[in-house]
């Protein structure tokens, strides 16, 4: 993740997968509850005090933090303080203008241990498959005993096996926040550390090519070199929900509800529709566009190059941080697979075979682009030529695929 892991390394990249689970505190025994509150009390305490004392330079102050931390955590909760683990919190404490909220409301445990038969270890947490249920020990004896429901077993169990035989490193964070929400978030974190890997032989792997733009979406091409031509297996559009079409559904609904038509269900469709988890919708398209290059790569090298416009060109935009946080997302995704991902911007409006300027035809759905010299092709698939071009291989036929005619009213 970037050009040095937290251990400093140059040449090894860091991968993450995040489980988020949660769960109503009403739920818990009070003697959990109570260990529970008085556990995030002290950790968010220490945590404060050691972030100023590093803040300001006060050596005094963070010796001070680390023997109360040792007074008052239990040992496998105070990892986060520790500079030699993995789980240090506070690496870029002096570029933060205010402690981050994970910082003083996370704590982590040593180590999340999967366990399958008898055994009981106390290592900070665990998961016990058989019971499908996960346990947590705040200290003083107390055990949290949370249940996992088998899709969440599942879907570890295959993280698991996506990056084998790579060892992967477990952790679990806890974040409550008493004062505002009587809810417990857990989230399981698996990571994974592997060699950077290399740019492959373009002629050898397959091709991803990922154009990111502010009004259409994002755009998948895969392609392999094969036999002297740029074979393309598939082109993928995915687009964010109609932001137009989901207030109108919400008006809908609200004025069925007026009108007394089932009003606790339209009420609550009405919210859900307004509501819209850009982070979320980033996330599952970046996952569809990886899991499908896994699928058509059948073990070879993957090149891979996303496409993200400069954050000039999309400023004020209603996707403006939704796209842009996409590079974070890919790039994390690449490390968990250990894909070569490269981040270069090519232009959509000069033509790859002549350099000449395109001309646009806009229809209702897509932007067409064309050149006197007889090149035709959708917007969002014109910078792909380029990339291909530079990667020293012959150009596709043009366009990939069929194209709307203007004059139809459906394109």
């Amino acid at each position: 993740m970037g050009m040095k892991n937290k251990n400093g390394k140059r040449d090894v990249v860091e991968g993450f997968r995040v489980l988020t689970l949660t769960y109503r505190l009403e739920d818990l025994p009070p003697e959990q509850r109570e260990r529970l509150k008085e556990l995030f009390e002290k950790y968010r305490a220490v945590a404060a005090f050691y972030y100023w004392s590093k803040k300001l330079g006060l050596e005094e102050g963070v010796e001070q933090a680390l023997e109360r931390a040792k007074e008052e955590l239990p040992s496998y909760w105070r990892k986060t303080l520790d500079e030699r683990t993995p789980l240090y919190a506070f690496n870029d404490v002096e570029k933060m203008k205010r402690p981050r909220r994970q910082i003083l409301k996370l704590p982590l445990a040593e180590a999340l241990q999967v366990i399958q038969q008898n055994e009981r270890p106390k290592n900070g947490a665990l998961i016990d498959c058989k019971e499908s249920k996960l346990v947590i020990y705040p200290g003083n004896g107390v055990s949290l005993e949370l249940p996992i429901p088998e899709r969440a077993l599942r879907w570890l169990r295959d993280k698991e096996r996506e990056v084998a035989p790579l060892k992967v490193h477990k952790t679990v964070r806890i974040q409550w926040r008493p004062e505002r929400v009587q809810t417990l978030k857990v989230q399981i974190v698996f990571r994974v550390r592997r060699p950077r890997p290399p740019q492959p032989d373009p002629k050898n792997a397959l091709l991803v090519f990922v154009d990111v733009n502010s009004r259409y979406g994002v755009v998948a091409v895969f392609a392999s070199f094969d036999e002297g031509y740029v074979k393309i297996h598939e082109t993928l559009k995915l687009r964010p929900p109609n932001q137009g079409r989901r207030l109108r559904e919400a008006a809908k609904r609200m004025r069925a509800a007026a009108h007394g038509s089932k009003p606790n269900i339209n009420y609550a469709l009405a919210r859900l529709s307004k509501k819209f988890d850009a982070q979320g919708w980033v996330k599952s398209a970046a996952a569809e566009i990886f899991k499908k290059a896994m699928k058509y790569a059948k073990g070879r090298s993957i090149l891979m190059n996303i496409d993200i416009p400069n954050s000039e060109l999309i400023k004020n935009s209603s996707l403006q941080r939704t796209l842009l946080s996409m590079r974070k997302v890919a790039e994390n995704l690449a490390n968990w697979y250990g894909i070569h991902a490269e981040f270069k911007c090519f232009s959509s409006r000069r033509c790859p075979l002549c350099g000449g300027e395109l001309k646009e035809f806009r229809t209702k759905r897509t932007r067409i682009m064309r050149c006197s010299c007889g090149f035709t092709e959708d917007r969002d698939y014109t910078p792909l030529y380029w990339w291909i071009k530079e990667l020293g291989l012959p150009l596709p036929k043009h366009p990939l695929r069929a194209l709307p005619k203007p004059n139809d009213p459906e394109a």
